[in-house]
């Protein structure tokens, strides 16, 4: 059952929502609004969803306010919005789709809220203005290119359960000079760190540093493809108090298959990350 409604409060667009099961979901928008508050209800049916590709290249919309009842958004949801500024996102929230705020240019403010576990394959790939992030410490795993070609990024403060990072989640992130990998991350994807390209070149960028624990993945990353290791307690407290103990700044270990390897993954990433965007 797909039916329309007018939202008075914002005055000048409607929200489009399909009603499955007595729970409805938010399928799109007409009009062009700048601000848009997600209703908990329409009529009687519960609203736990914004669908597949709802506000999809919307580019008069400013700001999102989604509502306590939303457990699920969509793959790109909000993909190509590219005025929109700022998200604030339920804490019930459960699950974000792939690419759901790819492309969003604007985007300064978002927090993610403590019940997602998982930030899907190029979630927030190329929101250029994105300065800063702050990770739940529910978060699990962060997919491939998740914030890929973000290039104003300078912080990322993660949470401790962070167990798996993917291929290229912070390619073409060069002003991100430091970030925590906690001990329970096992998993770290090609090129997820310290990486970029200039035209078809890669590029790796030395300033960055990891922070980690001794003999973690983090230091075998670190040291594997030459980026600055620092090593912190984590029962120190925070990163900002916790003690530097050493600092390692590991060679580059570039050498014959190993180069080639290295060199075909950067060149095949820079291809994807300059065809879409």
């Amino acid at each position: 059952m797909e039916k329309n409604v007018f939202n008075e409060k914002n005055g000048d667009y409607g929200l489009t929502f399909s009603v499955v099961n007595g729970e409805a979901a938010v399928t799109g928008c007409t009009g062009e609004p700048e601000n848009i508050d997600i209703p908990e209800f329409f009529g009687c049916y519960p609203v736990t969803e914004l669908r597949d590709n709802a506000f999809y290249n919307n580019d008069s919309l400013k700001e999102v306010n989604v509502s306590g009842n939303v457990s699920s958004i969509g793959h790109h949801c909000f993909y190509a919005c590219t005025a929109l500024e700022r998200v604030k996102l339920t804490t019930g929230l459960v699950s974000i789709g792939e690419g759901c705020f790819c492309g969003c240019d604007s985007l300064t403010d978002i927090a993610i809220p403590d019940t997602v576990r998982e930030l899907p394959d190029s979630c927030f790939r190329a929101c250029g203005k994105l300065s800063g992030i702050t990770l739940p410490n529910s978060l699990r795993s962060i997919g491939d290119l998740c914030f890929s070609g973000c290039e104003q990024l300078k912080s990322v403060k993660t949470g401790g359960e962070l167990a798996e990072i993917g291929c290229g989640a912070f390619y073409m992130c060069p002003k991100l000079m430091s970030i925590r990998i906690p001990s329970a991350c096992k998993s770290i994807g090609d090129q997820a760190l310290g990486y970029g390209c200039r035209g078809n070149e890669p590029v790796r960028n030395e300033r960055l540093t990891i922070l980690g624990v001794s003999g973690s993945a983090a230091e075998e990353y670190a040291s594997e493809n030459g980026i600055g290791f620092a090593e912190f307690s984590e029962t120190a407290g925070t990163v900002g108090s916790a003690p530097w103990i050493t600092a390692k700044n590991t060679a580059p270990l570039w050498t014959g298959a190993a180069v080639f390897t290295a060199l075909a993954v950067a060149l095949i990433r820079c291809f994807i990350l300059h065809k879409d965007g």
